[in-house]
């Protein structure tokens, strides 16, 4: 029967412990939808990256961005998939529970591919082929006893992302798997902070260090205490930079509806969003962001940008530009 083995040391419990008043903040703090829609977008270009990072593969931000923002015309599939991956885990609720069925699908997912057959090769270090099946039952099974159900979620989450390290099932993609089934798990326990925090993107912050503990990990007679450490500690941190976000953005939020800015169309909100995010839009630029919307549509939600002190038109005729003001 598969028990991990770690110590609440004093580090964990201080990581936990602004983790959950980052979280108060996040939760209890109102913000603009367009502000919403910036925050969890920006988490999802970060974490896009992140994942296809932890598989060699490096796309420019602006790339991904673009990607996001359904701007990019020719898509890599690995960028496709992972971002589709990234889609079931956002519809994921506590309803759902993690097990086989479900780490092969997001393989699948994530893959591209209708296999899921487990690794057969073997890894120095990690589960042999033949134990891969025994290996991940004893671990599932575990996740469903009343011992993990009642511990911290990041405590849960940080020994899911590391026994399926451990493990390796697949002949790859084994750490974006296991990235995504660590960021399931917190989403299923109501610990997602509205989609604005991902610890993945830490993991390429923090340099070797998580090379480092992931590759120190074993399956027989290890101690989970230094890497419930790391985890809980790069959750944190990413909790509070988004704390601080929120808090900046509430201020915006005041502002905003004092001036009638908070009571703008879906329309004008795109447009808003796609200026914070490029900084100019130009009459080329409405296609894009407005595939089914006309030319003189799109000018209209603009003067009304315009007349309400948001937006600022700079030149004229065709080459003209709208910022924010």
């Amino acid at each position: 029967m598969f028990l991990p083995e770690y110590t609440i040391t004093s580090k964990i419990i201080r990581n936990i412990s602004d983790a959950e008043y980052a979280r108060a903040v996040i939760e209890n703090t109102p913000i603009l939808p367009s502000w919403e829609k910036q925050l969890k977008k920006e988490t999802r270009i970060r974490t896009v990256s992140a994942l296809l990072k932890l598989s060699g593969i490096t796309f420019d931000a602006s790339e991904v961005k673009k990607y996001v923002d359904g701007l990019l015309s020719n898509v890599s599939p690995e960028m496709s998939n992972v971002s589709e991956a990234l889609d079931e885990l956002a519809k994921s609720s506590r309803a759902n529970t993690l097990d086989e069925d479900r780490l092969k699908h997001l393989y699948e997912t994530v893959s591209g591919t209708k296999r899921s057959a487990y690794r057969g090769k073997r890894i120095e270090g990690k589960v042999s082929p033949e134990e891969i099946l025994a290996k991940l039952v004893q671990f599932f099974d575990w996740l469903a006893t009343r011992n993990a159900m009642e511990s911290h979620p990041l405590i849960i989450a940080a020994i899911v992302k590391a026994c399926l390290e451990i493990v390796q099932p697949f002949e790859n993609y084994n750490q974006i798997a296991s990235s995504l089934m660590a960021e399931i798990y917190l989403k299923t326990s109501g610990y997602h902070f509205g989609g604005y925090v991902s610890i993945i993107d830490y993991y390429q912050k923090s340099g070797g260090e998580y090379e480092q503990l992931i590759n120190s990990l074993g399956l027989r007679g290890i101690d989970f205490t230094e890497w419930v450490e790391y985890f809980t500690e790069g959750f944190a941190i990413e909790s509070m930079n988004a704390k601080e976000k929120v808090k900046l953005l509430s201020r915006d939020t005041k502002v905003a509806k004092a001036t009638g800015r908070a009571k703008l169309s879906d329309r004008q909100e795109r447009i808003v969003e796609y200026l914070q995010d490029y900084s100019i839009l130009q009459n080329k630029d409405f296609g894009r962001v407005f595939p089914d919307v006309s030319e003189d549509t799109v000018l209209r939600q603009l003067k009304v940008l315009m007349d309400r002190g948001i937006v600022v038109k700079r030149g004229s005729t065709k080459s003209s530009r709208y910022e924010l003001k």
